[in-house]
């Protein structure tokens, strides 16, 4: 029996030169899924690229490990930072190629990786680990960290229950100049838009941005009565709004972020095909956190 290579078209895609957690690099990240469709060997050329986020590997990981599903090739090349290289190693990233080791996570990564959608233990032992366990997050009372915990994992526990992906990839870092922690959760499903068109009716001809908005208001959910949950959105955009860290979705052609309390929002002219989730703790802050049933009826948290 003669074997035949199977060879793909290449084509060349340029990272930018800056790829933020921000409107911009979301909207980027949307195109590359888009033109990622046909089944080619893509090469993710890092030449111009002197910043990239980290926790952006959730996305960019999750579209690479999606399409190559679908028959595509990725390779990477042209990584001139070494220590973006090193940050790329350490997160597990440059484990999705040819070569690629994850040689340690005892820094300032919290890793790449993709769960899932009914392996909770994993997913709690994750947050619990990278995150929540962690000496550099905000100072916090068992039952405090446990409510985070809860909010969190809510957040994963939805994207189970509605998003109808089989996976969801999540990746953080810790950027210690900046004193902020970012941890970025995305699936490949149904978008909030279409959540909430389905859960009602009359919602039906929502925006993207509508959507969004619709959900993260106090006691809003596309959970039927007999659902458990409903603490995600609400409780970390709670303690971010005191911890003056950020919230931020994208999700079909709307984006939101909560910053400080401040909330910006704008109709994007793509669509993301799933929803990004991006919390962003902030590591200045000094304070500590109690539940409201650990002190007195007027606390906060």
């Amino acid at each position: 029996m003669a074997f035949k290579r199977l060879y793909l078209p290449k084509e060349n895609i340029y990272i930018p030169s800056s790829l933020k957690t921000d409107d911009e690099g979301f909207t980027w990240l949307a195109n590359l899924w888009e033109i990622t469709k046909q089944s080619k060997s893509y090469s993710l050329d890092f030449q111009n690229t002197n910043w990239f986020e980290a926790n952006l590997c959730a996305i960019l990981g999750a579209i690479i490990t999606l399409r190559t599903d679908e028959g595509c090739h990725f390779s990477v090349c042209n990584i001139k930072s070494n220590q973006l290289n090193q940050t790329l190693s350490n997160n597990g990233f440059l484990s999705l190629f040819k070569n690629g080791d994850r040689t340690s996570t005892k820094n300032s990564s919290i890793p790449f990786q993709q769960f899932d959608m009914t392996n909770e233990e994993e997913v709690e032992k994750y947050i619990y680990e990278h995150v929540l366990l962690s000496e550099r997050v905000p100072e916090m009372s068992e039952q405090a960290k446990k409510k985070v915990f809860r909010s969190i994992f809510e957040m994963y526990q939805n994207s189970v229950m509605h998003s109808g992906a089989d996976n969801l990839f999540v990746c953080g870092q810790f950027y210690f100049h900046k004193r902020r922690m970012a941890l970025t959760m995305v699936e490949f499903g149904r978008t909030f838009k279409e959540n909430v068109a389905r859960h009602n009716e009359a919602f039906k001809d929502y925006s993207g941005l509508k959507a969004i908005e619709w959900a993260v208001i106090s006691g809003n959910t596309t959970k039927k009565a007999e659902e458990t949950g409903g603490l995600g959105l609400d409780l970390i955009r709670e303690f971010l709004q005191m911890n003056e860290g950020k919230l931020q979705i994208r999700s079909a052609d709307g984006y939101w972020e909560e910053k400080k309390g401040v909330n910006f929002a704008k109709d994007c002219t793509n669509q993301f095909s799933g929803s990004v989730v991006n919390i962003e703790f902030n590591l200045r802050d000094e304070n500590i956190y109690y539940a409201k049933e650990e002190i007195d009826p007027n606390s906060l948290f």
